[in-house]
Order: C-alpha cells, then structure tokens, then sequence
C-alpha cells in the first residue's frame, strides 16, 4: 500500500512537470507572437491561470476573444508572477504610460494582487482588474483604480479582498456562494462573467487611450 502511494505521488509530481514546462514553452511562443502583433509594442493586459495551468480555462477563452477585438492580451501562468512585474515596468520604460489590466483564477487571482503591490512601489497605475476565486488574497493597494472579486463567501472556494492602505478605487466583491453550479474550478469559465469582464476591459483601456491622447495634445500645444 505504501509502495503504491509513493508511485501515485511520483507520477504526479512528473505529471505536473510536464504541464508546467510545457505551459512554459507555449508562454514564450505566445509572448513572442502577441509582441509583434500588427507591430504593436507589448501589452500590458495579462490573465493568469491557477494551479499547474491544468485550470483556468476560463481565462484562455477571456483572452482569444480579446484578440478577436484587437486587444493584445496575453496568458500566463502564476508562478511568472515576478517576471510579469518586471516586464510591465520595462514596457513603462521603453514606451511611455500604457493601460494596465491584470486578471487572475484562483493562485492566478493571488498573483495579480502582488503583481499590483510591486507596481505600486514602482508609481504604476493598474488600471482595472479583475479576480476569480482568489485563495489568500493580500489587500488591494492603493494604484488601482478598480477590481472586481469574483469569490465565496460559504461553500466554496474563494476569498473576498479587502481595501490595502489608501485605497480609493472601486472595490466590488462578487458573492456566487448562493449558486450551486457555480464552483471554484469553473467561475471563470461562466459566459456572463467573462462578457463582464471583457467589457470592462474594453472600456479602461479604451478610456485611458483617450486621455494619453489628451495628455499628448496639451503638452504640444502648450
């Protein structure tokens, strides 16, 4: 029985390997070919899915219709976290202020709220974000403008998020613990939430585009 258990456990653990490393070298591809997407400069619209990327498919179905709409939105795992942070800051760097939107499925959900934090103390503005069941969130910072929380408050999954020091964004917490087919592996896969989602997205980016160009014209003409 022993014997067995440890052969489980090992199968699993190679498993996993596999699906993280070939999530990995999908994710390169794909950031490779999202960064010359009709020449564009790199996005800073990023979906990050949960546990071993085996989940949260939601978010891939969230990301393939933002492409169909011309929004270079790109998919990550969690664990890039870090990595996700430091490119936001160099697309800063090298192209000036872009949108930033940050969405994210349970440990993905976590990792956004970090991403946030960091951006926070590099004077970046998350301009919207979104989190699915997120499993220990840290409170949102103050550099959001908004988010929306999508969790559990009974029988499920998922956390609410509470205001981070100086917050005065819009803070919405979402509770789905009333709906019995709603769970903590398929929230992000509802249609009327990606659909919130997307349009909320659409509309940030949208909005901050207008008033870059604003910003733009004030400075020329002054």
């Amino acid at each position: 029985m022993h014997r067995s258990w440890v052969q489980i456990a090992f199968a699993s653990a190679c498993l996993l390997f596999a699906t993280t490393a070939f999530g990995d070298e999908i994710e390169k591809h794909a950031s490779s070919k999202n960064a010359n997407l009709r020449g564009k400069a790199p996005s800073n619209i990023y979906l990050l899915r949960g546990f071993g990327d085996v989940f949260s498919k939601g978010l891939d179905a969230i990301g393939a219709k933002l492409q169909k709409r011309g929004i270079n939105a790109q998919v990550k795992s969690h664990s890039n976290w870090q990595s996700i942070t430091r490119e936001i800051i160099m697309n800063r760097k090298r192209h000036g202020r872009k949108p930033v939107v940050l969405i994210g499925h349970s440990l993905g959900a976590n990792a956004v709220l970090k991403i946030g934090r960091q951006l926070k103390r590099n004077r970046i503005r998350v301009d919207y974000m979104a989190t699915f069941a997120a499993t220990n969130p840290v409170p949102v910072s103050s550099n959001v403008r908004r988010i929306t929380n999508y969790y559990f408050k009974k029988d499920g999954w998922g956390k609410p998020v509470k205001r981070g020091a100086g917050f005065r964004g819009v803070l919405k917490n979402i509770d789905f613990s009333g709906n019995k087919s709603i769970g903590h592996f398929n929230i992000d896969e509802q249609p009327k939430l990606q659909n919130q989602v997307i349009r909320n997205i659409l509309r940030y980016v949208r909005s901050r585009k207008r008033a870059d160009v604003k910003t733009v014209k004030a400075s020329t003409n002054g």
